[in-house]
């Protein structure tokens, strides 16, 4: 269960945001992200109360929020920052079904 779909028009700024996400992370690594069919997406997890966790064990499993964009695919797509390049790696996840499934969704929304 997906509780907020944001779909990103601009691709600069959806990357600059994957860039600004990972760069408040006390670990700070090159950023990547699921891609699947023409479709980038990061996922944001919903936070484990009780409530959460007793869905995920019975089989309902709930997204915060998913942010995506259509995009084909590269390796590796550069981000400047200010005065600072940065990368975003796209990391092709059609090994995962529940993935692949989400990304056929996403493929096909149409907001409300």
């Amino acid at each position: 269960m997906v509780h907020e779909i944001i779909e990103q028009a601009n691709a600069t700024g959806f990357f600059e945001d994957i860039v600004r996400m990972a760069l408040n992370q006390p670990r700070q690594a090159e950023p990547s992200i699921n891609w699947i069919d023409g479709v980038a997406f990061y996922i944001g997890a919903m936070q484990p109360t009780d409530e959460i966790v007793n869905e995920n064990l019975a089989g309902r499993i709930h997204l915060g929020s998913v942010r995506f964009i259509r995009t084909e695919f590269r390796p590796r797509v550069s981000v400047k920052l200010g005065t600072q390049e940065f990368t975003v790696r796209l990391r092709k996840a059609d090994d995962t079904p529940a993935l692949v499934a989400l990304a056929k969704f996403l493929k096909d929304f149409k907001p409300a």
